[in-house]
Order: C-alpha cells, then structure tokens, then sequence
C-alpha cells in the first residue's frame, strides 16, 4: 500500500493557499471583550516553512505589557517579522482594588499611583521602540492601540449580551499623564493610534500624539460635552493643539466616554467658541471624520444653518473648504442622557434633526470629494428610540441619498441636490422608511 502523500510534495502555491485558509479559519474567534484568539501559534513548530507561513498571521497583531517588553523586543527582532507586524496593542495594567471599591471614585493617592504607572509604561515603551526603524514596517506603518485598564475594572455583573459590566469606579476615575515630568522620544512608525479604556485626559493623549510624527489615523475618546472649567479647559487646549502636534493626521474620529453614569451640566451653545472654531479648522485637513455625541453637529456645521437665530456667524469668521474630505459620519442624540439631552421636546427634537440633515447637504457644495456620508440623528421619547438617518452614496457617475425613519421634505432635498448637481451626476432618493407615521423633515 502506497504512503499518503505529504503536503510538501504539493505545488508551493497549493500550500500557501492551504496556509492561508487554515490561518484565517483559527483567528476569527473572539473573547467576550473583542480580542481576537489565535489557536495558530503551535503549527508554527511544525516545520521552517509552518514558521514564516503562520507566523503572517499570528504576528499581525501583537499584544504586549510592559513587563513583557523585553521579551517582544527579542521575538521581533528579525526584520522577517517586524515587516509582518500591523498593530501593536500596548495593555497597561494599573493596580487591583477590592470589590466593595467598585462604586468609589480613586482617592488622589491612588490617582497619583495610577498616573505614575501609566507614565512609566509609556516612557518605556516609547524607548523600545526607538530601536524600530521605519524601514522595518510595513509601507502602511503601524496601529498602535493604547488600552489601559485595572484587572478589577470588569464587574460581576453582566450586561444584556452577557459580558461582564464596567465598574463605577472605572468610569469615574480619569487617568492623565504627568505632563510636567514626562519625556518621550519622537517615534516615525506609526501610522494609527486608538486609546480605550480608562478615560485618558485630551491634553494627556494630545502628549503622546504629538511624539508620533507620521500619524495619519487617530481615533480617541473627548469627554464630556459640558460647561465644567475643566472639560471646557481641556476640550480648548485638545483642539488648539491639533494643528501643531497632529498636522500628519487625514482620518480623525472622536467618540464620547461610554457608559456615563454621571449627569453634568448642560452645554451652552456657543457654535462660535474657540473649541468649534479650531476643530472646523483642523478637519478641513482630513480624508475621513466621524464623531458621535462628544460633538453638536448643529453648532458644528452652524456657518450652513440659515434663518435668524442668536447663534449667527460673525461676519469675520470664514465658511470652511473641505478640499480632501471623503468620508463623513454624524451621530448626535436627543433626550437620550444628559448631558446630551439637548431639547425638552419631541417636537423641538424633530426640529433639530432637521437642522442638522439639512445644514450638512448645504455643507456638501464645501466638500468636492465627498463619495461617502452618514448622518445619524436619534431620538428618545416615552421609552421609544426614533432614528432619523441620511446615507449619501457617489460613486460610478451617481449620487444616491438613502433615507430612514423620516420623509425628506422640499428644503432638504434642496439642500442636497445643489452639490449633487455642481458634480453633474445622476441623482437619485431612496427612502426605506414606509411607517405613514413617518415625520416629514
């Protein structure tokens, strides 16, 4: 009886092939928590070619803590694998603290222990890297994504999918760095950067994205939309410093810390402050921008808002260009939570929406390379969440607006259709919503 063949008398682009199955089949599961699980890691040690097959999947993304930092530093350190590497994902880990702490807020000497573990793991991984050359990545660069978290930030109580639930504490303890004694070195190989976890102060992350000179993608967490000094001051100082340390950066995203627990007050509409002023500055810069609830769109797009109103521009300021933009997200509610409460009516919600949806297609004619955006607008009354969303879609000599949850009225059709006929392509309304009850907007 003959012997079974062996896979290497196959064709080598029958193996690859083989490879290239069996690695993508065992690094798509998950953790409860979104981290991938890789189960390839063993059939590297199967053989030299095993090695370098599965070892583009398993080095794609590495998780590293500082503690092992030494030992990712000997385990990347042939060129081979570090052009294999696309993000980094750096866990820093702060102290543990017992159950009946959950609902507490850290104490100042327990903020200042955390602060000094955070720097201290940033300084040391910033310094290993520097043994990186850009030379070493791959064309894209890097993702670096920052997580920083206690072990006991994960409650024992599960939410309704099941997975365990954040800790008061962990939402209300704020992390910074010591900015007055911290010292990083400038690093060229990364292209992206993502921080989740604890909330990290703007000021803090705008610290360490200024040390990355070749970002091109950042997407980060801006607290609260409130009229606190210190959110006010921090949410200032994170914009006016974009320009200068993020002048790199095409692709901006910046989302509201999630869950809040905690109500704040109210924020004063003021589309003119400096905040709203240098953030339509800066985003003029970028490819793609997105933000959620952290942002009003309503006074972020007030230059396209028309009818009297307090809020008028002054004359001296400048209707913004979006000469690069491509990509477009919104998402803002309504009556949802403070402080993102925003009106005290279903009808004045109804009203705002329209606002929005329509200043955003006058805002169009500003945007000449605009082929994708999504506006979502959602409301909560009586226990009922109502979305209002407008998708654009150009592309193949075609514009489409795709519309849900409400019907588009004259104005706003309007509003769309001049940029829409400036780019001399087909146009085209699709609306997916067939409720009678259907608000017209």
């Amino acid at each position: 009886m003959a012997a079974a063949p062996s896979i290497n008398s196959l064709p080598y682009e029958v193996r690859q092939t083989i490879y290239s199955l069996l690695g993508q089949h065992q690094t798509n599961s998950y953790r409860w928590n979104g981290e991938p699980v890789s189960t390839i890691a063993h059939y590297a040690a199967v053989s030299r070619e095993w090695q370098e097959a599965f070892e583009r999947y398993s080095f794609r993304e590495i998780r590293i803590t500082p503690k092992r930092l030494n030992c990712f530093s000997q385990i990347v350190k042939s060129p081979r694998r570090r052009a294999i590497v696309q993000t980094l994902r750096f866990h820093v880990k702060l102290d543990r603290y017992p159950s009946y702490l959950d609902g507490e807020q850290e104490t100042s000497e327990e903020r200042r222990r955390s602060t000094e573990i955070f720097t201290d793991a940033l300084v040391t991984f910033f310094r290993a890297m520097t043994h990186w050359q850009k030379t070493d990545t791959s064309p894209l660069g890097l993702d670096l994504h920052l997580l920083i978290d206690s072990p006991s930030d994960s409650s024992t109580l599960l939410g309704r999918n099941g997975t365990p639930l954040t800790t008061g504490r962990a939402l209300l303890s704020h992390l910074k760095l010591d900015l007055e004694t911290l010292s990083l070195p400038e690093l060229d190989i990364f292209s992206g950067f993502r921080c989740t976890g604890r909330h990290l102060q703007p000021t803090s992350l705008l610290a360490i994205v200024s040390k990355l000179r070749a970002l091109e993608y950042l997407d980060m967490e801006l607290n609260h939309d409130s009229i606190r000094k210190r959110d006010v001051q921090q949410r200032n100082n994170f914009v006016a410093g974009l320009e200068q340390c993020a002048e790199s950066v095409r692709v901006l995203g910046l989302r509201r810390p999630s869950p809040m627990i905690i109500p704040s007050t109210a924020p004063s509409r003021k589309p003119w402050s400096d905040f709203y002023v240098h953030l339509r500055a800066f985003s003029q810069q970028c490819e793609s921008f997105e933000f959620d609830d952290c942002v009003d769109a309503a006074q972020f797009f007030a230059p396209f808002i028309v009818g009297p109103s307090p809020d008028d521009a002054p004359r001296s300021q400048e209707v913004p260009f979006w000469a690069r933009l491509k990509r477009l997200n919104v998402r803002n509610s309504y009556m949802m939570k403070e402080p993102y409460l925003r009106v005290t009516s279903r009808t004045e919600a109804l009203a705002y929406v329209q606002k929005v949806l329509v200043a955003v297609g006058r805002a169009s004619c500003h945007m000449p390379e605009l082929q994708f955006a999504r506006v979502c607008q959602y409301v909560l009354t009586d226990g009922r969440l109502e979305w209002f969303v407008l998708t654009y879609e150009c592309y193949a000599g075609r514009a489409v607006l795709l519309v849900r949850g409400f019907v588009p009225g004259k104005v706003m059709i309007d509003a769309w259709k001049h940029p829409i006929a400036e780019k001399r392509v087909e146009f085209h309304i699709h609306v997916e919503d067939t409720d009678p009850n259907a608000p017209e907007l």
